[in-house]
């Protein structure tokens, strides 16, 4: 079998498995937590995959060769092979999950699946029904900003999408982040789209979310963070509270695995990476729940947010 034959085969099979094409020469990247994976032909009928551990604490690198016939399970199994190879910490802990067809009756948000028809139903509820759910509030929340500045008003956004307690002592800590905060954000396209975005475009996310790490904000975490900055890039940034982390980290399906003391910025980067996989794998789905929402106009992440609210909600009937 040629190389010419086999190529869309591994490249499909490495797509599902979370790899975007990267550079030339066929190459294909993926990043999980601090590690990378390049694989390109080699020439010889194989695939070279090469991991690196990028983090701070060690420089491991090493190379393996990988069958044109590989499965996702098998690329999935490298991966955590290299993770706890770098992270001795984690071995054993780390779930292998299989990665069956994604059903199109069905709707994949982290390690949740839920019916297609439930997830619209959900969607049409909170977009559609009563004043007591936060859309329109927080998304037609009208600051008077620019796109690059962050106002006063901005740092209140998040009180209107059931942040219950913004202390002075956060909205002070906020303010005095001001500054680094608008810088990162003009790095960033007005219309980035996180199904678009490689994962090169992801570091201004990690920058922003690292505020919280050096220096930290009192009283402010990931979810207030992501609510002030969410409206400001709503088709990069993700949302973040209690039930999205659910969805993402809890439960044998969850694709992202605990692990103390994780920094925001970098905990950030590699949550928008699992979203992105969500949303290009069921592209249509995803678009077809943001239109529901009308006036305003919501993006592709606030959809899959809405639906990870509730798919998190472990039968809770709290409104937001």
């Amino acid at each position: 079998m040629s190389h010419a034959d086999s190529g869309p085969s591994w490249q499909s099979t490495f797509e599902t498995a979370g790899f975007r094409p990267s550079g030339q020469f066929g190459a294909m990247r993926a990043r999980v937590e601090d590690i990378e994976a390049t694989v390109v032909p080699d020439g010889l009928g194989r695939l070279s995959m090469m991991l690196t551990h990028v983090g701070r604490r060690s420089a491991m690198q090493y190379e393996v060769a990988v069958p044109l016939d590989v499965t996702v399970q098998q690329v999935a199994t490298l991966l955590v092979s290299a993770l706890e190879r770098a992270h001795p910490e984690t071995r054993g802990k780390t779930a292998i999950m299989d990665v069956p067809a994604i059903d199109p009756n069905c709707v994949r948000v982290g390690g949740v699946v839920v019916g297609r028809e439930q997830a619209i139903e959900w969607a049409r509820e909170y977009l559609t029904g009563a004043s007591a759910w936060a859309y329109p509030a927080y998304d037609a929340y009208d600051a008077r900003s620019a796109p690059n500045r962050i106002d006063d008003s901005d740092l209140l956004a998040p009180v209107l999408l059931n942040v219950n307690r913004l202390t002075l002592e956060a909205y002070y800590g906020l303010q005095e982040q001001r500054a680094r905060l608008q810088e990162c954000l003009a790095a960033i396209p007005e219309d980035a789209e996180l199904t678009s975005a490689g994962d090169d475009d992801l570091e201004p996310i990690r920058l922003l979310f690292g505020v919280l790490d050096d220096p930290g904000i009192p009283g402010v975490q990931g979810t207030i963070l992501a609510k002030v900055l969410h409206r400001k890039r709503p088709g990069l940034i993700p949302l973040y509270d209690e039930r999205v982390r659910r969805c993402y980290q809890v439960g044998q399906g969850a694709p992202l695995p605990v692990r103390r003391g994780r920094p925001w910025g970098e905990f950030f980067v590699v949550l928008a990476m699992a979203m992105r996989k969500d949303l290009v794998d069921q592209l249509d789905i995803w678009t077809e729940i943001a239109n529901v929402a009308t006036s305003p106009r919501i993006s592709l992440l606030r959809a899959l947010d809405i639906v990870a609210w509730r798919a998190g909600g472990v039968g809770s009937f709290e409104r937001r």
